[in-house]
């Protein structure tokens, strides 16, 4: 599978995350009522940071392989620290930390998305069957020798 899939389910990932964050203090009188009271506990934060770090991480080590830049990584393990912290933090601090975290999550997927496409001059996926044609050319060559 290409990062470039990757890349878009973790921007979704992010700013449902975000949402999440940020409008569940917010609604949760009105969770409860409804029987949603679950989507405030912590398990719930960390089941949807995980997911978001797993994906992230399979999209940027993905990317990494093409364009070799190791920004959009250090911006992914930033932004997923500053979810963890934010916790220790209290309103408006924790608000403020949650965008700049999301952001920093969007913006490496964003940038690997972008460097890939600027380092091979065309999309990842034509570079992905590029290399696999490569590979099924040289793979029987390597046999017969």
């Amino acid at each position: 599978m290409q990062h470039k899939t990757f890349d878009k389910a973790g921007i979704w990932v992010a700013i449902l995350c975000a949402i999440h964050c940020l409008l569940v203090p917010v609604i949760l009188p009105t969770l409860s009522l409804m029987g949603l009271a679950f989507m405030g506990l912590f398990w719930v934060e960390m089941l949807v940071l995980s997911l978001s770090a797993i994906i992230g991480g399979s999209a940027v080590v993905m990317g990494l392989k093409h364009h070799g830049s190791f920004i959009p990584l250090l911006m992914l393990i930033a932004g997923i620290a500053l979810f963890i912290a934010k916790h220790d933090l209290h309103a408006p601090w924790e608000q403020i930390v949650i965008v700049i975290a999301s952001s920093l999550l969007i913006g490496a997927h964003s940038l690997n998305l972008y460097l890939c496409r600027a380092k091979n001059h065309v999309p990842c996926e034509e570079v992905d069957e590029q290399q696999a044609v490569e590979h099924a050319v040289e793979s029987p060559a390597k046999v017969s020798s």
